[in-house]
């Protein structure tokens, strides 16, 4: 629909008729919901000025600024200009814009090699959440195997075409050239990428049985090996190597990444408390912590219910609190790829010793040393030990969950729980 006149803000605009032309609509403008300035009609689900449009448009799906220094709580000019894109991007969320309607396809600063690329690297196991459901290229194996000295049926799990196909990622090394000052730099883009450019639907899952719990795990692994190509350091490493340290790493650099998953998609009200969020290709996911339906009866005898006892009453409440410490601290993707190094190459060094432990103990070192070139010479902040401080105070509570649920896993073991058996243990097993 065309307006010949517009006239000034919160004035009501038509065009000039004549009797041989139809009436044309009416339609009321109103101020920039965000910053007061004259609106320029609807964009992505709230009234906006052009300005403040684009800018949602460019920094809707990123969360790469520095940290507000006033806590959050910045207020704007006189003349509607924002001095802090953090808390400008947060207005945006409040007032209901949503990234859901971007049109990425139409954007001319991606070159068409780097939109063919991630075209093919969305194509690639798994395509989708069709995977989830439909599993027409699920790459794990599972059937029921009987064991004569127990005299009872175990799930048997072969994850070798799994194990080969992260292989062969790490082989092949990032499809999109990235260049960025920084290894831990590159790492944050490359975690940008993983995520993908493209609108994301959707889902609520209310079952979470075999079916998705393998999909899930198929899904996980592959995004780390794909997120591991971005680091050259790492891709330096010989194959094996790198493939045991994806085995070490990939469960708890997954933890972290739903962790912050969920954050994001509150800050934005995607998901409300008690839910949890995670991204599979072009679709985000949620359930509900407390109402989804858990069925495990293709990998134990016993009900829910009466596993209680093996498992960890307090971990909601705990996941609760991580969720609102990654809520208050808003890290950036750089901030979050050097959690995820931290967090990773800790267990990693742990569980392997030796010249894993030095390898892992050296790629800490350097990562530390593109952080503080990352706060002291890209966002200006040569004072950062309060804001690593509560980074690593996660990534410690982190641990710790992880170590609990060790503990229970254990006991469950002793006690014969569970009759799943893996063709790959040590890809599965529980961090240290």
């Amino acid at each position: 629909m065309r307006f010949r006149k517009m006239n000034s803000p919160g004035s009501s605009v038509s065009s000039s008729s004549s009797s041989s032309s139809p009436e044309c609509l009416t339609i009321s403008f109103r101020n920039c919901q965000v910053c007061g300035q004259p609106g320029h009609g609807k964009h992505f689900g709230a009234i906006t000025c052009r300005a403040c449009a684009a800018f949602f448009r460019r920094c809707g799906t990123s969360n790469n600024f520095k940290p507000c220094r006033r806590g959050n709580n910045c207020e704007f000019l006189k003349n509607g200009w924002f001095n802090c894109k953090a808390c400008r991007l947060q207005k945006c969320w409040d007032v209901g814009m949503t990234s859901e309607n971007f049109q990425y396809d139409r954007d001319s600063f991606i070159p068409k090699k780097v939109r063919t690329a991630l075209e093919n690297f969305h194509n690639r196991v798994p395509e989708s959440m069709g995977t989830f459901f439909g599993r027409s290229n699920l790459i794990i194996f599972c059937a029921p195997q009987f064991d004569p000295e127990n005299n009872n049926q175990k799930t048997y799990i072969d994850v070798q075409y799994l194990i080969d196909e992260a292989g062969e990622m790490l082989r092949r090394g990032c499809d999109i050239p990235i260049c960025a000052p920084t290894t831990l730099e590159k790492l944050a883009l490359g975690l940008q990428t993983l995520r993908g450019f493209h609108p994301k639907q959707m889902k609520v899952i209310t079952k979470l049985g075999k079916d998705e719990t393998l999909a899930l795990w198929q899904h996980d692994m592959l995004k780390v090996a794909k997120w591991l190509t971005y680091f050259d350091e790492f891709r330096q490493l010989p194959h094996q190597v790198q493939v045991d340290m994806l085995n070490g790493m990939w469960k708890v650099w997954a933890r972290l990444e739903n962790l912050a998953i969920t954050a994001m998609g509150r800050r934005q009200k995607l998901c409300k408390a008690k839910e949890i969020m995670t991204i599979v290709e072009e679709e985000q996911l949620k359930c509900h912590m407390t109402q989804v339906e858990i069925d495990i009866s293709w990998c134990s005898r016993f009900s829910v219910e009466q596993l209680k006892f093996f498992s960890d009453t307090d971990l909601d409440d705990r996941t609760e609190d991580l969720i609102q410490a990654m809520m208050d601290l808003q890290p950036s993707d750089v901030e979050l790829s050097y959690m995820m190094c931290q967090l990773c190459l800790h267990y990693v060094g742990k569980r392997y010793q030796g010249a894993m432990l030095e390898i892992a103990e050296s790629f800490q070192e350097s990562l530390s040393n593109n952080l503080h070139d990352y706060y002291v010479k890209r966002v200006n902040m040569p004072q950062y030990s309060l804001r690593l401080a509560n980074m690593m105070k996660i990534n410690n509570h982190i641990q710790q969950d992880i170590y609990r649920g060790r503990v229970k896993a254990e006991l469950a073991k002793v006690f014969d729980v569970f009759y799943i058996e893996f063709s790959h243990p040590e890809a599965f097993a529980e961090p240290l």
